[in-house]
């Protein structure tokens, strides 16, 4: 007959007990030399200074032109569609695009 599962579950945490029980227990440590306690040092108080954040660079125009290639390729339209003097309702619907 096989053992059930919790049998076999029993059998195997009475070999890990029995083993632990069988190995050698460690050597004891030998205790650390006690420590003088120290005096504190006082150290000088500084006033702190305020962290200044550094200021991000502005981003030049070229970056703010083609930063979203969509919008470049309207801002491009729209240029050529005005040169031709083209449909005033189309370069308002670019606009709107653009917002």
């Amino acid at each position: 007959m096989m053992p059930s599962f919790e049998e076999e579950a029993f059998e195997r945490a009475r070999q890990m007990s029995h083993n632990r029980r069988a190995a050698k227990p460690a050597p004891p440590a030998e205790p650390a030399p006690p420590v003088e306690p120290q005096k504190p040092q006082p150290q000088p108080v500084e006033p702190q200074k305020p962290m200044a954040k550094p200021m991000p660079k502005p981003p030049d125009l070229m970056e703010t032109l083609f930063f979203n290639k969509e919008n470049s390729l309207i801002m491009m339209l729209l240029l050529l569609l005005m040169d031709e003097n083209s449909d005033p309702t189309l370069i308002f619907a670019l606009v709107y695009l653009l917002l």
